[in-house]
């Protein structure tokens, strides 16, 4: 650490923003923490080894509290390692150049963790958008589990909606070089096992943008880092008993995963292999009727990454593996629920040709939505003018 950084006032928050060729969002990133509501911060630019504005976008920021770090390239994980080395508050939080803070994010994670008793980590949720800026999908809503061991079977935090006691960083340390994808899920796995004490609040904080093929195009790394992960914990011959009992679970749910990543990518025997390898390893996905599976793909639909939601799961059901006959047998129903669920929620947000045409292959799916009145009345007042279209035709023919 430089004398400088050693004599400047320690700032109660370090908000690290690892940068690579993302100066068309970077400006807007930086905006959002020179916004905030608690003033109390400082911004860590680390540009690791950009080719375009970064630089000179970074130093429009006349702000004192705003600092560049510039480094060859290494990777995410080495930029925020490098944010970390030279960050000073107590705090620290991280900031993807493509993403925003909402202005309360700092004020409310700070309430919260120092609220008795104190945590180590807390964290709100993230709205997802797209490259322009619009909201998409739903709420990245999932609190933290209860037993921090549940954290195996997935990674419920969007790394920019957290906060995190410097003491607990330097106890856990630093993220791992050596992952391309999922080092924030394997630092707070480590949390997890050190004892940081986490809690969750139901209140947005953060912005997640989400780009045209993002998951398809890092789909591969995407799968390998998630087993990476795995295998280093369940690697680990002083893993608690506890821990080592969900072994099993966590790689059929880690399988679940790396099948939608190949489902998306339109790779369908990787995507059917997968499924194969998550049932074998845990058979209640298939019980009841394969109830919980299937609730898995439709959940896969609503990820903000999938374009047609009804087209995706058509995809997946038309090229399931003959050992998943039972699941292929819900297609008509489950394809018929997706896709009057999205009539239902292109009604209420207003958009009346969507609500028509998700009714429609509603209808086709599964005939038996006709019998439903709901579903007919969303059918029905589809072709009525809305109330906004109304009132604008009575205002021009005034």
């Amino acid at each position: 650490m430089r004398e400088a950084e050693i004599n400047a006032p320690m700032p109660a928050v370090s908000v690290i923003i690892p940068a690579y060729n993302q100066a068309h969002y970077l400006h807007e990133a930086i905006r959002s923490v020179l916004a905030q509501t608690c003033p109390d911060f400082e911004i860590i630019v680390v540009d690791d080894g950009s080719t375009d504005d970064t630089p000179r976008v970074t130093q429009e920021h006349t702000d004192p509290r705003v600092r560049y770090i510039y480094q060859q390239n290494q990777g995410l994980s080495a930029a925020r390692n490098t944010g970390i080395r030279h960050a000073l508050g107590r705090y620290l939080t991280y900031l993807d150049s493509d993403d925003l803070f909402l202005p309360d994010k700092l004020t409310l994670l700070i309430a919260e963790i120092e609220r008795p008793p104190a945590a180590g980590l807390v964290a709100g949720q993230a709205i997802p958008i797209d490259a322009a800026g619009n909201p998409i999908g739903h709420i990245f809503d999932q609190p933290l589990p209860a037993d921090p061991g549940m954290l195996l079977l997935g990674n419920p935090l969007h790394v920019g909606s957290i906060l995190l006691r410097r003491e607990w960083q330097e106890r856990a340390g630093f993220f791992d070089e050596s992952l391309r994808s999922y080092e924030d899920w394997d630092m707070w796995l480590r949390l997890a096992r050190a004892g940081c004490p986490m809690r969750s609040i139901a209140r947005p904080v953060s912005l997640y943008r989400f780009h045209s093929a993002q998951m398809t195009r890092h789909g591969v790394q995407m799968t390998g880092a998630t087993f990476a992960v795995l295998d280093k914990v369940f690697g680990d011959k002083n893993l608690p008993g506890d821990w080592r009992a969900l072994r099993t679970r966590s790689y059929s749910r880690a399988n679940v995963r790396a099948a939608a990543q190949a489902y998306l990518a339109a790779d369908y025997p990787s995507g059917a292999g997968y499924l194969i390898q998550a049932v074998a390893q845990d058979s209640s996905l298939i019980a009841d009727d394969a109830a919980r599976l299937a609730d898995h793909l439709a959940a896969w639909s609503e990820l903000p990454k999938v374009g047609d939601r009804i087209d995706f799961l058509e995809s997946i059901y038309d090229h399931l593996p003959p050992e998943l006959e039972i699941l292929k047998r819900r297609k008509r129903h489950d394809l018929g629920r997706a896709a009057m669920q999205s009539a239902f929620e292109a009604y209420h947000r207003g958009d009346l040709p969507a609500a028509r045409d998700a009714a429609q292959r509603a209808f086709r799916h599964d005939p038996r939505w006709l019998a439903n009145r709901g579903a007919v009345a969303v059918f029905v007042r589809s072709y009525l003018p809305s109330p906004q279209a109304a009132r604008s035709e009575q205002t021009h023919a005034g």
